[in-house]
């Protein structure tokens, strides 16, 4: 009797994932290429020194200069988008990249090259938002943590490659390192250029039209606005730990008495984790349920710094970086997608510039930070310290979720 029933009942296939569209694979490719051939601070230094442009101190301020144009850069992104569309802002940005790359690569003063490297990283910089815009306006709802973490391992392939590319250019001439960034700016311009003209239409055509005033203030609003400001706050602080794998992370290691071909290899443990491990969290990925996953992101990442000042060995750094990696896989597409839930239609562009000045700025802020408490606190009550900020962050989250919903069941 239960065969026959079984055998009536209908089959219902299970839900399939929506395709993410056209517009959305050119982007990934973009983006990709993007940072293929982007003009990295260690090799940038290596030409300024090498080739006595400048001196070790003033390429310092060289650099500086150019990841103060990407702070700059991530506001500005967002209010080029709002004015002119997501497409046009990617296609000039990496024109204007391209015509950068092409003037650091000619000889000029120092404050000269510091300029321009200003200009280049913020020209470089500012498809960022314009790109997570695009992305909540042309994939469907349910679809968006996914497409948000395979933009991220999109961008992590180009990381990769980034360094083995620019090393091999180098060794043939220098100046090929500019040629390169300015070839796959180009390249990516082109590719914006097949984004079908109905997925990115800016929302401040026709009669809708803002003045610049209007544009401005929508970049300022996230600071200010519930539920959005805090939530930037939060990704602020948790910037704050995760990026002393750039600066203090590095400097404890060699205390440590580990070679610098060694850190390297501990350090390259975290981007090969990333180009392995995220297709399959994006590919369980959902815009609903977010707040656990936010915890989660939070714990681990506190917990895999926590671990750096206890496993002092080569081993257990790199146990140590593949704990937190395990928290930056996770976190990589939830921030974007729930900027693109409490978001309206026109606010994408500045909202999504808002979140990425938040990691931009902690980018600035964690370096100093981050060295003066490993010098003054020492390594274990230093690293213990970044655990308990990552703790403070996953319980911000649960105080926010209480009063604002972290995704849509529905979505």
């Amino acid at each position: 009797m239960s065969t026959r029933t079984e055998r009536l009942k209908p089959h219902v296939p299970a839900p399939k994932k929506e395709s993410l569209g056209r517009a959305y694979w050119y982007l990934w490719t973009g983006t990709c290429l993007n940072r293929v051939g982007q003009l990295l601070p260690a090799f940038f230094t290596i030409y300024l020194v090498h080739e006595n442009l400048a001196t070790i101190e003033t390429a310092g301020w060289i650099i500086g200069a150019q990841g103060a144009g990407s702070i700059v850069a991530a506001l500005l992104g967002g209010v080029l988008s709002m004015r002119f569309g997501s497409r046009r802002t990617i296609i000039y940005s990496q024109l204007t990249t391209a015509l950068f790359a092409g003037a650091l690569s000619l000889s000029m003063p120092v404050w000269g090259l510091a300029f321009v490297a200003f200009l280049a990283g913020c020209a470089t910089t500012i498809h960022r938002p314009a790109g997570t815009a695009l992305v909540a306006h042309t994939v469907p709802a349910r679809e968006r943590a996914r497409a948000y973490g395979l933009l991220y391992w999109a961008s992590n392939i180009g990381v990769s490659a980034a360094p083995l590319l620019a090393g091999a250019v180098m060794e043939l001439a220098p100046q090929l390192m500019f040629a390169l960034n300015a070839a796959t700016s180009v390249s990516y311009a082109l590719i914006a250029t097949r984004i079908p003209e109905s997925s990115f239409q800016s929302d401040d055509t026709g009669p809708r039209k803002k003045s610049w005033r209007h544009s401005v203030k929508k970049a300022v609003t996230p600071f200010v606005q519930l539920p959005i400001a805090p939530f930037i706050f939060l990704n602020f602080l948790l910037a704050a730990v995760y990026l002393q794998c750039r600066s203090a992370l590095p400097v404890d290691m060699a205390d440590h008495g580990l070679s610098a071909s060694t850190v390297g290899v501990a350090l390259s443990v975290n981007g090969i984790l990333v180009v392995v491990l995220q297709p399959f969290a994006s590919h369980f990925a959902g815009s609903s349920r977010l707040l656990p996953k936010f915890i989660t992101a939070s714990v681990v990442i506190g917990l895999g710094f926590f671990l750096h000042g206890f496993w002092n060995s080569p081993i257990g750094y790199i146990c140590s970086i593949a704990v937190w990696t395990l928290g930056e896989v996770v976190l990589a597409p939830l921030g974007s997608s729930l900027i693109a839930i409490w978001a309206g239609v026109e606010e994408q562009a500045t909202h999504q510039a808002a979140y990425f000045f938040a990691w931009n700025l902690g980018v600035a802020v964690s370096a100093p930070v981050g060295l003066w408490g490993l010098e003054y606190l020492g390594s274990t009550i230093f690293w213990s310290c970044t655990c308990a900020l990552a703790l403070i962050v996953a319980l911000g989250h649960i105080v926010l979720a209480n009063f604002y919903p972290y995704g849509e069941p529905d979505a």
